[in-house]
């Protein structure tokens, strides 16, 4: 089984800006497009496509209720081109769903058996779907879950998309796709940073499946994050609103000094006279 190369096959993400009327502009001249306008959805009231050769290279909504907000979506090959330009040129995003694609030259049916044995030994949630052109999908994981993995013919799937060049697609691809749509902001940010690979690591059985169909290592990635203790946060907003102030008044007469004041203040030691 000859491994291609693992892309980005789905990006959205959501940023704020203080100039959102901007984006799809400045995004259409970073790509050597044009715009045109689309339908809102999920409460941004207006939508507007990039095209460049009467080709869809991403989707911009804006005017959210959230003021500043952005959403953009970019699917299949354009990724490719698209993805690095968004991030470099909106780094601090948020991703809501990310594809990461692997294609392979191989026999689907001995994949697909593995792929179902790997699922049912750890009791996955599994779903098969064939049709009568020959295609097939094997889903592995919850599809309300923040990852699922799925296993198709690629060449079949290609073919019925797109009939008119149905000879120039070869024979025998098959594709596997890791889908991730973070629940958590602090997991979205940090995903705007990751490779397609890295994905895999949003997931225990994902490291393991990815090791073992993909050839991929991919580190652990927590997903779930700790709540600090409310004293943790208590001490870390203290110091952001008086810290500058107290250091202050420690170089004037000495920490010790500035330390009882302080204490007393809080009603936590004897008053202290300050001049």
């Amino acid at each position: 089984m000859t491994a291609l190369a693992c892309v980005w096959d789905w990006y959205e993400m959501t940023f704020d800006t203080i100039d959102d009327d901007r984006v799809p502009k400045s995004l259409a001249i970073a790509l050597g497009g044009s715009l045109s306008r689309v339908k809102g959805r999920n409460g941004y009231a207006e939508g507007w496509a990039v095209e460049r050769d009467s080709t869809v290279l991403a989707t911009v909504f804006r005017a959210s209720p959230r003021a500043g907000e952005v959403h953009i979506a970019v699917t299949g090959g354009a990724c490719r081109e698209v993805v690095p330009t968004l991030r470099r040129m909106w780094p601090a995003h948020r991703v809501t769903r990310a594809d990461a694609a692997m294609d392979f030259h191989a026999d689907f049916d001995v994949l697909d058996r593995r792929v179902q044995a790997f699922g049912g030994e750890r009791g996955l949630s599994m779903r098969s779907i064939t049709n009568s052109d020959g295609g097939a999908t094997t889903y592995v994981g919850s599809a309300r879950s923040e990852f699922q993995v799925r296993a198709y013919k690629k060449t079949e799937e290609q073919r019925q998309k797109h009939p008119e060049s149905a000879q120039e697609v070869p024979d025998g691809i098959v594709r596997i796709e890791a889908t991730v749509r973070p629940g958590k902001r602090a997991v979205k940010e940090r995903v705007a940073a990751m490779t397609p690979d890295d994905v895999y690591g949003l997931s225990a059985w994902g490291q393991e499946f990815a090791r073992e169909f993909v050839g991929v290592d991919a580190e652990r990635v927590a997903t779930h994050f700790r709540r600090p203790p409310e004293w943790v946060r208590t001490l870390h907003y203290l110091g952001l609103q008086y810290g500058p102030s107290a250091a202050k008044r420690a170089e004037e007469v000495g920490i010790e000094r500035a330390r009882d004041e302080l204490l007393a203040a809080l009603g936590l030691a004897e008053p202290v006279a300050v001049p």
